[in-house]
């Protein structure tokens, strides 16, 4: 890791699904786990995860944006994020009804309603 990458002043703790938790303090790190060890390759939490962290390493997109969207393809996952007072909110989100008729609108709803609870 290279101190010259951004990062987050609060680390994301993950539990993965080997009972393993591993934090993760900066963007490179999170973008390379999402990148080269993602349990899964699809899932548009997680493709938004990857665009928001190389956006905040183009320098064109604040840390904790890209924080919260990694926080969010790890529930996608099923990896929750441990220590985080936010998590059982993320959670109810993802659970909430989706319509896929709606574009994507509702996900992105019930993501700004979790985030706004915090």
């Amino acid at each position: 890791m290279n101190s010259l990458y951004p990062r987050w002043t609060d680390p994301v703790r993950v539990h993965l699904q080997s009972g393993l938790t591993r934090t993760f303090s900066c963007i490179y790190d999170a973008l390379d786990f999402l990148e080269n060890e993602w349990p899964t390759r699809d899932g548009a939490l997680y493709e938004r995860a990857i665009r928001q962290c190389r956006e905040v390493l183009g320098r064109s997109l604040p840390a904790p944006v890209a924080r919260e969207a990694f926080a969010f393809a790890c529930l996608e996952a099923g990896m929750p994020v441990a220590g985080d007072r936010r998590n059982r909110q993320r959670q109810a989100a993802l659970r909430a009804p989706f319509t896929p008729a709606d574009g994507g609108i509702a996900a992105t709803t019930r993501m700004a309603h979790a985030l706004a609870g915090a």
